[in-house]
């Protein structure tokens, strides 16, 4: 089972729980991505906008969150923009209806992904052009899964992913200067008939208007993710009791430790892009230092069992232990 297809339910509520506070390829990680999983560190390789003029910059952008529904519910995207043009982002569409015979649950569509825009620069007053120079998916578009009776199909971004130019027209631009489609799909967080009130990136290509809502601050984002992780982990923590065989503890284990180390992900994230550059090398320092020591422990754990059924439940419950709680330790880097 992958470990991403393990926490789809869980994403897709902490994802949406977001989205609905704020109002509303084939590649598995890009070489730049930000994240820190528990086993891999790399540092960002900075990209630097070509901008010469004053004016709007991807810092601005990272101010708001970014989405993209038809504004009836059931379907919808979301991203948000970093400080150096990165992006990151999920896609979710569900079909209860849709059933057979291993998903009597129905099917969900989903995406998750990553990537760069560059070449931020002024068209005119009222709008920006930025290229999207790459894109990554977590999981291969068109691949199935079944996960708890139901089943996942993986697709690419809806907003995303079908071009390489995007323009950013910002508050006060008339709509007239919108085609009929692009006024669809903002009408409902435009709160002016004449001109726009939020900042909107359009897809011109395929007439996309992807709308904007201003971002929780890192502290509140982090806090609430946080807390729905910690959910899901505690809920793991009492079916551990439960488990019956060492096939289930190990199961159980393991899941808890992917629950912790996408929590882990996720909030070290936001402390990459929130906290001074200083205080970060010393927390990226301290972090290899803890990868080091987990990772031990958690061996010295397993060998105590000698080799046997229950050494990797040992590993796998050291791992999530150790792991939840220095999410606790990340959070404190936020406040």
């Amino acid at each position: 089972m992958k470990k991403k297809a393990a926490l789809l339910l869980l994403m897709t509520a902490v994802i949406f729980s977001v989205a609905s506070c704020m109002g509303t390829s084939e590649n598995t990680n890009s070489e730049n991505n930000t994240e820190i999983a528990s086993e891999d560190i790399s540092e960002q390789e900075s990209i630097t906008e070509e901008n010469a003029e004053e004016g709007l910059t991807f810092e601005d952008l990272s101010k708001y969150s970014y989405y993209f529904s038809s504004g009836a519910g059931g379907w919808g995207e979301e991203f948000v923009i970093e400080r150096d043009g990165y992006f990151k982002g999920s896609f979710h569409d569900s079909d209860m209806g849709d059933t057979g015979e291993g998903y009597p649950n129905g099917t969900v569509y989903s995406s998750s992904y990553t990537g760069y825009f560059t070449d931020l620069k002024q068209i005119d007053e009222y709008s920006y052009e930025m290229k999207l120079k790459e894109i990554s998916y977590e999981d291969v578009s068109g691949e199935e899964e079944l996960i708890r009776d139901v089943r996942y199909i993986y697709t690419d971004s809806y907003c995303l992913g079908g071009n390489d130019t995007f323009k950013i027209y910002l508050p006060g631009t008339p709509l007239s200067t919108f085609s009929e489609d692009v006024q669809m799909w903002i009408m409902y967080a435009n709160n002016n008939d004449t001109e726009l009130t939020i900042p909107i990136i359009v897809d011109e290509k395929n007439q996309y208007g992807i709308c904007t809502t201003e971002r929780l601050s890192a502290l509140e984002d982090a806090t609430m993710n946080y807390e729905h992780y910690k959910e899901s982990y505690d809920y793991y923590c009492e079916l551990a009791t439960e488990a019956n065989t060492t096939l289930d503890m190990k199961i159980n284990a393991q899941i808890r430790y992917e629950i912790a180390d996408e929590c882990l992900n996720y909030l070290w994230h936001l402390v990459r892009y929130n906290v001074e550059e200083d205080e970060f090398d010393k927390i990226l320092e301290e972090q290899r230092t803890w990868i080091k020591d987990k990772e031990a422990q958690a061996q010295a754990e397993m060998d105590e069992w000698q080799g046997g059924s229950f050494a990797p439940v040992a590993y796998a419950d050291t791992l999530a232990e150790l792991t939840m709680e220095r999410c606790e330790v990340l959070l404190e880097y936020l406040k």
